[in-house]
């Protein structure tokens, strides 16, 4: 009995080690009116829920959730439309993929040790990918997409030129400079383009028409860096702004 122990325990922990990663979505609070859709009609988003890959998720006005995607922390804050749109975990790799319609969330990405990590946030024009940093990524109709990085580096990606930047900088791209390579192919369309903010109360589509432009968690002034960058590493503030059609 005591050898029949010994084995059991060991084949559990063995079991336990090598066991791949698992995929999982987890609403971990709720403030104020947050609704989720996985295919049908919004519903009211509880905490505790368990969500699947392709869910919709939207704030409303004073609102956010929270949501643990396999150890990474995003917080979905007021007025604010996203799809998850890839979720999968393996034994050796985790691959999320999230698109920001408007709003702004904040994304706290762990680095997990042997384990391959793709983060990537997506609007209409372009995406972020972090690996253990933390990023903060807001778009509108009128101030375009804003990335601030507090800690960690961003590689952005913009026609096929990729670069690491992180720290107290500011990069702005004004609606009359010429616009940046398509970074979500195949994507608008399927997802980016077929989102409506048809949820959103009268007061709340209002509000997000009106005052838009103030909802970035930036407490810095906009300025032009030019390529300031150049062989090093640092953090930066990332301002893209584009006609919408």
């Amino acid at each position: 009995m005591k050898l029949f122990n010994t084995l059991f325990i060991t084949l559990v922990v063995v079991a336990f080690v090598a066991s791949p990663l698992f995929a999982a979505i987890t609403v971990v609070s709720v403030k104020g009116e947050a609704l989720y859709s996985d295919g049908g009609a919004f519903k009211p988003l509880q905490k505790g829920q368990q969500l699947k890959e392709g869910t919709r998720i939207q704030t409303g006005a004073k609102s956010q959730a929270v949501l643990d995607i396999d150890g990474h922390i995003v917080t979905i804050k007021q007025l604010t439309l996203i799809k998850v749109y890839k979720n999968i975990a393996k034994k050796d790799e985790s691959t999320n993929s999230i698109g920001l319609k408007y709003g702004s969330i904040n994304a706290k990405v762990k680095k997990l040790p042997q384990v391959k990590t793709s983060f990537l946030i997506t609007t209409p024009v372009a995406t972020s990918s972090v690996r253990g940093t933390e990023q903060n990524v807001s778009y509108g109709p009128g101030f375009g997409m804003q990335v601030t990085v507090p800690e960690g580096e961003l590689l952005v990606q913009s026609n096929g030129d990729n670069k690491k930047v992180g720290g107290n900088l500011e990069y702005n791209k004004g609606q009359d400079d010429p616009r940046s390579g398509d970074l979500t192919q195949g994507m608008q369309n399927n997802f980016i383009g077929q989102m409506a903010p048809g949820n959103l109360t009268q007061e709340e589509q209002q509000m997000l028409s009106q005052y838009g432009d103030q909802l970035v968690d930036s407490t810095q002034t906009t300025g032009d860096i030019v390529d300031q960058t150049k062989g090093t590493t640092t953090n930066v503030n990332v301002n893209l702004i584009w006609n919408i059609q």
